[in-house]
């Protein structure tokens, strides 16, 4: 009967620890499963260029124009050659109207997006100074 009995409480002790791993194995797992989504939003948010433009805003601007006015540069006023009295393609009439008017749209969307950051910043500073 003894061994009966020291078996059986052999196996409530292995059922206990058993218990015990898997709780430790389910509280692992899902740190692991936190620390990989944490990793994972981390780099998703380093591709969006947003992550980019909300911490280098003034850089990218800045290169930004530069880009536009080496790209306006080679694009503008570029003579085909050719007799003199033809005049230009339709192609390149509508490539120009569409760089002009691609230029026009993104000026205006950088100049919303910079106005938008300022007046973050200015209610940034009004709450914290409240």
């Amino acid at each position: 009967m003894e061994k009966n009995r020291v078996k059986s409480s052999d196996i409530n002790e292995l059922k206990g620890r058993k218990k015990v791993l898997r709780q430790d194995m389910d509280e692992i797992q899902s740190e692991i499963e936190s620390s990989l989504n944490e990793v994972r939003e981390g780099v998703l948010d380093r591709i969006r260029i947003r992550y980019w433009v909300d911490k280098y805003p003034l850089q990218l601007f800045g290169s930004a124009l530069i880009t536009g006015y080496v790209f306006a540069r080679k694009t503008g006023s570029r003579k085909k050659s050719g007799s003199p009295s033809s005049g230009p393609s339709s192609r390149g009439v509508f490539t120009g109207l569409f760089i002009d008017e691609l230029k026009k749209m993104i000026t205006q969307r950088t100049v919303r997006y910079l106005m938008n950051r300022i007046e973050q910043a200015i209610d940034e500073r009004k709450e914290s100074n409240l």
